[in-house]
C-alpha cells in the first residue's frame, strides 16, 4: 500500500513584535488606556494606530519602546521579553534596535545636520571613521545630502523632518516609532514626508507604528487599526 504523501507545513513568519494583554491605568478609578490589549507586528509591516486625543496612543508607543511598563500583560521584541530587562538593558536596545520620530522633529539646535544623524553612532559606540560617511549616507537617501553642514535653525519644518527620519534610520533599526510625524507639517509637505518615510521604511525593511489623527497620513500604511477603549480594532 503506498504511504501518503506529507507535505511540510509552511511555518508562520517569526513575529517582530508581539503585545499580549496588555493593561495600563494611571489612576485606580479612571477607565484602563490598555485593557487586555493584543497585537502581532512581523518585519517590513507598517502599521497605522488612529484614536481620539487620551486613547492612550501615545502611551501604548511608550510601552512598546520599553519608556513605560504596562501593569500586566507582556511585550516581546525579537523574542526578548521585555518586562525581565531593567532600565540599563532597555536603554540599550532602544539605541540598537529601535528609531523614533516625533512631531516636534527633536533635532538639536547646536548640533549640524550631519552630526545630529550620527548621533545614533555616536551613541552606540560605532568607529568614528564609520559614523560621518554612515550619516551622510543617511542624508543622501532622504534627499538632504546637500544640507549636511547646516543648522536646524536654517531649514524648514519638512527639512528637520527629513533629518529626522534619517537620523531614525541611520543605525539600521528592526522597528520604527513614529508618533504623530506630520503634526506641525502643511498637507504637502507631509504628503511628501510620509511618502519618504514609506520609501525608506521600503528598502530598509523595517516594520513601523505610526500614531497620527490624519487620516491622509495612516493610509500611507499598509493597515489602519483604531485605539479605542483600550483594545485595537479596525476603523
Amino acid at each position: 500500500m503506498p504511504q501518503a504523501i506529507r507535505h511540510p507545513r509552511r511555518s508562520e513568519p517569526t513575529a517582530l513584535l508581539r503585545l499580549e494583554a496588555l493593561h495600563k491605568r494611571y489612576r485606580a478609578e479612571a477607565a484602563p488606556l490598555l485593557d487586555g490589549l493584543n497585537l502581532t507586528l512581523h518585519a517590513g509591516e507598517f502599521l497605522a494606530i488612529m484614536g481620539e486625543s487620551g486613547a492612550g496612543k501615545s502611551t501604548l508607543l511608550n510601552i512598546i519602546a520599553g519608556l513605560d511598563r504596562a501593569d500586566s500583560g507582556r511585550v516581546l521584541f525579537e523574542d526578548r521579553d521585555l518586562g525581565t530587562l531593567d532600565d540599563d538593558a532597555l536603554t540599550r536596545l532602544r539605541r540598537a534596535r529601535i528609531g523614533f520620530v516625533f512631531q516636534a522633529f527633536h533635532v538639536l539646535p547646536y548640533l549640524s545636520v550631519l552630526q545630529n544623524v550620527a548621533l545614533p553612532l555616536d551613541l552606540l559606540g560605532s568607529e568614528r571613521a564609520e559614523r560621518a560617511p554612515r550619516a551622510q549616507q543617511a542624508l543622501d537617501r532622504c534627499g538632504i545630502g546637500a544640507l549636511a553642514g547646516s543648522y536646524p535653525r536654517e531649514l524648514s519644518g519638512g527639512e528637520q523632518q527629513r533629518v529626522a527620519i534619517a537620523r531614525a534610520l541611520v543605525h539600521n533599526p528592526s522597528l520604527l516609532l513614529a508618533d504623530e510625524p506630520t503634526g506641525n507639517l502643511d498637507a504637502a509637505t507631509a504628503a511628501q514626508v510620509l511618502g519618504l518615510l514609506r520609501e525608506r521604511l521600503q528598502a530598509s525593511g523595517a516594520a513601523a507604528i505610526l500614531i497620527t489623527h490624519s487620516l491622509a497620513a495612516a493610509r500611507m500604511a499598509d493597515q489602519i487599526v483604531r485605539l479605542e477603549a483600550g483594545q485595537l480594532s479596525d476603523p
